[in-house]
């Protein structure tokens, strides 16, 4: 039987929440730990593979601390054991004592293993509105 996508998202919100606030651990948890994963991280730089995947999440949980206020999904595809996810991930960041509002556009990809659904691709990017679309 295969966990419903949309209890997954419910925890993988609640973990996203976790990795901004430096603990990687939660989210982790939720990655497949096959060679074929990818993140194109929002701090720059990609990795593939895993452990590289893992270590990059960790590191990234040491230099970035916010609050997740929302995260906005502007659209979700489930197709049998695959699915992607493209987000807006709204958050609240603090440097040097300072609250910066900030969003990542976020892309992810996920697939069915082991009857679990597991992220397997993540491409996040600083998102700065143009009030045009596009």
């Amino acid at each position: 039987m295969v966990e419903d996508f949309g209890d997954f998202r419910k925890r993988h919100e609640a973990t996203i929440a976790a990795q901004l606030e430096g603990n990687s651990e939660p989210y982790l948890s939720l990655w497949s730990h096959k060679p074929d994963i990818m993140i194109f991280g929002g701090l720059g730089g990609h990795e593939h593979g895993w452990p590289e995947v893992g270590n990059r999440l960790r590191w990234a949980a040491t230099k970035v601390r916010a609050r997740l206020v929302r995260i906005e999904n502007l659209m979700t595809q489930v197709r049998g054991e695959w699915a992607i996810t493209a987000d807006l991930e709204h958050m609240i960041r603090f440097i040097d004592g300072q609250e910066i509002v900030r969003a990542l556009r976020v892309t992810q990809a996920y697939r069915v293993e082991d009857g679990q659904w597991r992220v397997f691709y993540r491409h996040g990017d600083e998102y700065k509105a143009s009030g045009r679309g596009g």
